[in-house]
């Protein structure tokens, strides 16, 4: 356990001894932030954000003016358009916005930026089958807007899955880096001196003492 402790010790003395990449600056020279402190402006997300919450308000609407009891199909098919659009509308309604705010608040959050590309790529499964419908059964006026939406839909989500990409390989470098820099304290730390007692090595005998001729010990002179 000591030679542990000692191990730990050592540890924190290399890392306290490892220069950062600041030193030496000038003092009017910030440090530079790291990849979760980054604005969301300078990450070309805030424009991208925003695209997805205003479109999400157009495709609201033209699902609104959807008039699906008016389709030339069968009534099952009907109320199964209606339901898909209702998912569609309640989705776009809750989940996105809670999911862009999510995004805002960490906006180099690799599993924040994932959920919304996840959910984006469902509702296109979802709402692409909704306009393929409107296209087959609907009026002319229906479909046009809703093809559009989905073009758009589409492009967002590809966009998102971009920006997901890239997280990806930021947070993968920055992980590379602290294991590099992990491996080079390790390497800098001298190990410390171990003492090895031997418990099991014999005693030495004790010396006898001399001994006169008739037997008796010989009693040195005072």
């Amino acid at each position: 356990m000591k030679i542990l402790f000692y191990f730990l010790l050592a540890c924190s003395a290399a890392w306290a001894q490892v220069p950062s990449n600041t030193a030496g600056a000038p003092k009017s020279t910030p440090a530079p932030q790291s990849s979760a402190s980054v604005p969301l402006d300078s990450r070309a997300g805030a424009g991208l954000l925003n695209q997805v919450r205003s479109s999400a308000e157009k495709f609201s609407a033209d699902i609104a003016r959807l008039r699906i009891d008016k389709w030339k199909t069968d009534a099952g098919s009907k109320q199964q358009s209606q339901a898909a659009a209702t998912s569609i509308s309640r989705n776009l309604k809750y989940a996105v916005p809670d999911l862009l705010q999510r995004v805002e608040a960490s906006p180099a959050s690799l599993n924040a930026n994932f959920r919304l590309y996840r959910n984006l790529n469902a509702l296109y499964d979802t709402f692409s089958a909704l306009v393929e419908s409107a296209g087959a059964f609907g009026a002319k006026d229906q479909f046009d807007p809703l093809a559009a939406d989905i073009a758009q839909l589409d492009q967002l989500r590809r966009q998102v899955a971009e920006r997901v990409d890239l997280l990806a390989e930021e947070d993968d470098a920055e992980l590379a880096r602290l294991r590099a820099k992990v491996a080079a304290a390790a390497a800098a730390i001298k190990p410390p001196t171990k003492i090895v007692v031997d418990d099991n090595r014999p005693k030495p005998k004790p010396k006898k003492k001399p001994k006169t001729a008739l037997g008796q010990s010989q009693t040195p002179n005072k």
